[in-house]
């Protein structure tokens, strides 16, 4: 006769001679598995709920009125609900707004290679020429920007005015005879105060970039006969670009955006778009034309943006 098996003390039998014990345990661990990928999901879900409607109330809700509102037409000193292209027309071909566009243009790319180019030596310096002091030194990058911004303007007003510290030194030197008038009020004074305000915000991306790169491919790269020029064109320089993209993407949009300092450091003839955006919301009250002009500068920093980071891009490959 076949034996049949006894159950385990503490387990009940089952017709099948089974144990349903064992059985459960194994069928409750879907339902442990389904119910922490549930809670994984709405822990993130609330996670991402407060960046996603900070994004979407400051920045897709403005976008979106900007939008509607660049398609109405102004009558009278109102803008009516009747669409419309003439402000993009206008945006787009007139004579003054294009002398604005590429003054605009000309100064924030300047101003934005100049800041990656000195930018990327400090970083380098730090890194690679005064490591025993690259703390101390960033620490002083990261000092500087507890300055107020209008502070710096202003600062900048006092030091480049007719009276100023920089005329007083070349008076003193014989450079010249007497105060320089053309040093503020000028594109020399926008471009110097937003030097003065970009280069540390510049050295943070890049220099964090640099950072990450491991001391040992330099040391291959020494141990192979690199000069330093070639181990800065093909392992530093390629391992550092998203820094090099970040800071120039931000100089470029910071500068292509700027109003405070061409309105109080520039003269009449030395205005960004983005006066005339402040002009045609404040002053003209013409809406609509400047949604269309700041719609237009947005798109216009986008595509720059794109074609730039492409060139680099191939540079670097």
């Amino acid at each position: 006769m076949t034996q049949q098996a006894q159950p385990v003390a503490g387990e009940a039998a089952t017709p099948e001679g089974g144990r349903p014990g064992r059985q459960g345990s194994e069928a409750r661990p879907p339902r442990r598995r389904t119910s922490n990928a549930r809670r994984r999901r709405v822990g993130t879900t609330l996670l991402l709920a407060t960046p996603a409607a900070y994004f979407v109330i400051l920045f897709v809700v403005p976008l979106a009125v900007l939008v509607v509102y660049s398609f109405f037409t102004y009558q009278n000193f109102n803008f009516i609900p009747k669409f419309t292209w003439a402000n993009y027309v206008q945006a787009l071909t007139d004579p003054a707004l294009r002398v604005f566009y590429f003054r605009t243009l000309r100064i924030a790319l300047g101003v934005s290679v100049a800041v990656v180019v000195v930018s990327y030596f400090f970083s380098h310096i730090l890194m690679y020429v005064l490591p025993g002091a690259k703390r101390i030194l960033f620490f002083l990058v990261l000092v500087s920007l507890f300055g107020g911004y209008l502070v710096r303007i202003y600062a900048w007003r006092t030091i480049l005015g007719r009276d100023g510290a920089l005329n007083d030194l070349l008076i003193h030197t014989h450079v010249v005879s007497h105060p320089a008038s053309f040093l503020l009020n000028s594109n020399f004074a926008i471009a110097v105060a937003m030097l003065n305000y970009l280069i540390p915000l510049g050295v943070l991306p890049i220099f964090s970039a640099m950072q990450n790169i491991s001391p040992h491919l330099l040391e291959a790269a020494e141990d192979l006969g690199a000069s330093r020029l070639r181990t800065v064109r093909t392992i530093v320089l390629p391992l550092t670009t998203r820094g090099l993209r970040a800071a120039f993407a931000f100089c470029f949009i910071a500068t292509m955006a700027e109003w405070v300092t061409p309105q109080l450091l520039g003269g009449p003839l030395d205005q960004f778009v983005g006066n005339q955006v402040l002009y045609e919301f404040g002053e003209t009250l013409n809406w609509p034309l400047g949604a269309a002009i700041a719609l237009t500068l947005i798109a216009s920093v986008v595509a720059l943006l794109g074609i730039l980071f492409g060139l680099l891009r191939l540079v670097t490959r």
